[in-house]
């Protein structure tokens, strides 16, 4: 009896419940409909659906998403909405939704009404990984946590750069030379470097190579792209996101929980005796605010806004800048190194409005609220948001309508940001977001990427797409959804090795070429770069285009890898080859520039001398070949720095050291090359092979040998790299000069003032000064040669001929009579055409 009444109640409250929460919603239902029809709201237009509850467009939805096309299929749908900037409605599971097209809409949605909508369901879908931290706060705790944030983002966006600096010349070593890399991983270790540092003082150094955390780094990497991107499954289908919860989901948001709590306890905080830095205060103020778990949390979600606003540049950057855009698009990199800054000014970079870093977003109404456009066929009319209801808003797609960004619109065209045709282009590009919530990041993350586009350009100079890559149209490509836009492919460029131009004068014509050529596991720019500034002296506007204002500046790289412990696998090349390809390069290089006359002058660091050495002595034996000897006649000076002439006893330990590697360590560990280390012995032949032939050569050429001054760290012992005796050999009409740094920092200047830096400036602009006048008529004089050797080849072939047949023929001196100095040049009495023509000139050594 007791059970039955209990029943019967039960059943009465439940019923009474529903009638109740029934009234409640008619009565909000019939206030909506009197609120709309004051305001004239109406529907937008409905998307077609085949299915009852849109099924159909949930499975395109999942299709287009497993292919990676996802957002192609939302722009095509939106493409039918076009013409009157329409918004969509569409029904599917829970409430209904809205895709906000109009930027008037998005600007209500994110500024004018900011209060009427929240995230609804969002902390659930968000609480395996980031528990209750500011990505999913709203109110009053979202406030404090905005604030604290605020302030610290002000704080790190005017200190110095130089904890920045470092994370991105380790990005740049962790690069190789030449090959095919894929960018995207980096630079996720880059914005996660960035981000502990920056924001808590102190970094993991995840691109570091062979740390102690370097495993855990790699798990907490590819725990967080996993779990990203198990929240934006889990977003795509609230409100029944519970659902999605696989095994391996909730692995990866265990790791990453783990990484942060031990990164937490590795500060330890908590600790009286310790020396509580300035730039831990923030963290501090989180363990303070939020002890314990949610402390964690907290930490978490700040490292999340700092990979969030860095990957709105820095993965952009790697999957959009370079691999994306920049490369497809040579003309615009060309612009781009030339004018950085102008091309990144006011606040926005081009390629952010065709891949924003994220690219789906929504809220949900929390009370009834109004849309200022989007209702009715034409879609003019207001539009009524009732409670409950959700709006989603594109970037990606808002981006590319044509209506606003014209019929290019998804072109790559940086320039219709100059024209003034996007004056008013407003909250149709929010790369940023928009309102109270606008990311806080903003000015740090375009200081950030503007330092590591120019570092980036400045190092890698020929940035190409590898071979077998196609060259999509913009928007084709596979992408990757986490809470940031990927590419699922990857980032694969390639870097090659050759000729690269650092420097060329904006206004002046250019009158010589300086070619600087690096030495035994060099770089083709970092080898002449200044650490930590960061500075090349070669190209940077402060050095030495300021003395030379009409020289244009190149870099010649090759693989000078002796080891592949370093991730670039070494070269089989010997000197004679890469003196060949230099010659090759750079002959072509200045025949596309239609430069072939213009002066040379090389600066050589260690083996790079030796290879200069060689590729002259190759140039000039090639007399019937006036491309390639014109390398030779062009060249007026040569700067040695540490060079090793005479060889180096370093290159003997280290070849020895070398060959018992060889014995000891298998190939699949590690591969070696001993040829280039060999050259560079004491007592080597080739060495004397290449000064033998190069030593006839040196009158015709300005020398200025300069050699270390300080020992250089050898770990177990300080010494010299290359010697006095070796660098700087004792030589008529040479210049000497030692350098107060080792043998590696020799030609890298911390500053203008920096004695050797003068020193050698100095004389590339006397050379630079007298060069133009001597190689004009020594140029003549080979032109003349070369004319004239043609001219005999021909008079001996006319001659054979004359004496094959039996008519009589006129005399070689017919065809030739201008030509008999030439016999008398090639007697044994005369010097050989080469003296007899290149050396009238008497040039001082």
């Amino acid at each position: 009896m007791a059970t039955t009444i209990l029943i019967w109640a039960t059943l009465i409250v439940g019923l009474c419940r529903v009638c109740y929460l029934s009234l409640s919603r008619f009565k909000d239902y019939r206030n909506d409909s009197a609120v709309a029809l004051q305001h004239g709201c109406q529907l937008p237009p409905e998307l077609p659906k085949k299915w009852p509850l849109g099924i159909d467009r949930i499975i395109d939805l999942w299709k287009t998403n497993a292919e990676g096309r996802l957002l192609a299929y939302l722009c095509k749908v939106a493409e039918d909405y076009e013409p009157g900037n329409n918004l969509t409605q569409y029904l599917l599971f829970g409430p209904r939704a809205f895709h906000l097209l109009h930027p008037s809409n998005v600007e209500a949605v994110l500024s004018t009404n900011f209060k009427d909508y929240g995230f609804g369901a969002r902390p659930q879908i968000f609480a395996p990984l980031l528990g209750n931290g500011i990505f999913t706060q709203e109110g009053t705790a979202w406030k404090h946590s905005r604030e604290l944030l605020r302030k610290q983002f002000i704080r790190v966006q005017y200190q110095n750069l130089d904890h920045f600096r470092e994370h991105v010349d380790n990005l740049i070593d962790r690069l190789p030379a030449s090959g095919v890399v894929d960018l995207q991983p980096l630079f996720f270790d880059l914005t996660l470097d960035t981000a502990t540092a920056l924001l808590f003082g102190r970094s993991i150094y995840s691109l570091r190579a062979g740390i102690d955390q370097h495993r855990e780094n790699k798990i907490f990497a590819e725990s967080f792209n996993i779990a990203q991107e198990g929240l934006a499954k889990r977003f795509r289908i609230a409100p029944w996101h519970f659902l999605y919860n696989p095994p391996a989901f909730r692995k990866a948001c265990a790791n990453v929980h783990r990484f942060v709590e031990n990164y937490i306890k590795d500060l330890d905080l908590e600790n009286p005796e310790r020396n509580v830095m300035k730039q831990d205060g923030f963290i501090k103020q989180i363990a303070e605010d939020w002890p314990g778990y949610n402390s964690m949390l907290f930490v978490l979600d700040v490292v999340c806004i700092g990979l969030e606003t860095y990957f709105r540049f820095s993965a952009n950057f790697a999957f959009v800048v370079i691999s994306r855009l920049l490369i497809r698009h040579g003309n615009v990199m060309k612009r781009l190194r030339q004018e950085i800054a102008a091309v990144m000014e006011g606040g926005h970079i081009p390629s952010l409005r065709l891949y924003p870093p994220v690219p789906l977003n929504n809220r949900e109404a929390v009370r009834t609220t109004l849309l200022p456009t989007g209702g009715g066929l034409e879609g003019d009319k207001p539009m009524l948001v009732r409670k409950g209801e959700l709006v989603v808003f594109s970037q990606y797609v808002n981006s590319r309508k044509k209506n606003i960004f014209g019929p290019d619109a998804y072109e790559f065209r940086p320039e219709r940001w100059e024209s003034g045709e996007l004056e008013n282009v407003r909250w149709a590009y929010f790369p940023f977001s928009g309102g109270p919530r606008q990311c806080l990041g903003e000015d740090f993350a375009l200081m950030e990427v503007s330092y590591t586009v120019v570092r980036i350009l400045q190092t890698f100079s020929q940035i190409m797409l590898p071979a077998g890559v196609p060259n999509e149209p913009v928007g084709s490509e596979r992408q990757r959804l986490t809470l940031v836009l990927l590419s699922a492919d990857g980032c694969k460029v390639e870097q090659i090795y050759g000729i690269q131009e650092l420097y060329r004068p904006a206004d002046e014509p250019v009158e010589i070429d300086i070619v600087a050529v690096h030495g035994l596991n060099g770089h083709v720019t970092e080898t002449w770069t200044s650490k930590p500034q960061g500075t090349c002296w070669l190209s940077d506007p402060a050095y030495l285009p300021k003395y030379l204002p009409r020289a244009r500046v190149l870099a010649w790289g090759y693989n000078a890898s002796i080891s592949s412990w370093n991730g670039k696998r070494p070269s089989s090349d010997r000197v004679l080859q890469h003196a060949q390809t230099l010659v090759s390069q750079l002959e072509s290089d200045r025949d596309l520039e239609d430069a072939t006359q213009r002066p040379i002058i090389f600066i050589c660091h260690s083996l790079g001398g030796i290879i200069v050495k060689r590729a002259l002595a190759y140039a000039e034996s090639r007399h019937r070949l006036a491309h390639i000897h014109s390398i030779y006649t062009c060249t007026f000076a040569i700067l040695f720095f540490g060079t090793p002439h005479h060889g180096s006893n370093k290159a003997n330990l280290l070849g020895s050291l070398q060959k018992m590697a060889c014995l000891t360590i298998p190939k699949t560990v590690a591969e070696f090359e001993t040829g280039l280390v060999n050259a560079l012995e004491k007592e080597s032949e080739i060495l004397q092979n290449i000064t033998d032939q190069f030593a006839p050569l040196m009158p015709n050429f300005r020398v200025f040998f300069f050699w270390e001054q300080e020992k250089t760290d050898l770990k177990y012992k300080r010494d010299y790299i290359v010697d006095e005796t070796s660098a700087a050999p004792i030589l008529d009409n040479t210049e000497r000069c030692g350098i107060s740094a080792d043998h590696q920092r020799m030609c890298k200047f911390q500053s203008p003032n920096d004695q050797g830096y003068r020193t050698a400036v100095a004389a590339l602009r006397r050379y630079a000064r007298e060069a133009p006048n001597v190689i004009q008529r020594r140029y003549q004089r080979a032109a003349n040669l070369h004319r004239d050797e043609k001219f005999l080849a021909a008079a001996e072939l006319l001659g054979t001929a004359q004496t094959s047949v039996s008519a009589p023929c006129q005399p070689v001196s017919h065809y030739l009579e201008n030509a008999n100095f030439v016999f008398r040049a090639k007697s044994s009495d005369s010097p050989s055409i080469t003296e007899a023509h290149l050396n009238q000139e008497n040039l001082p050594i």
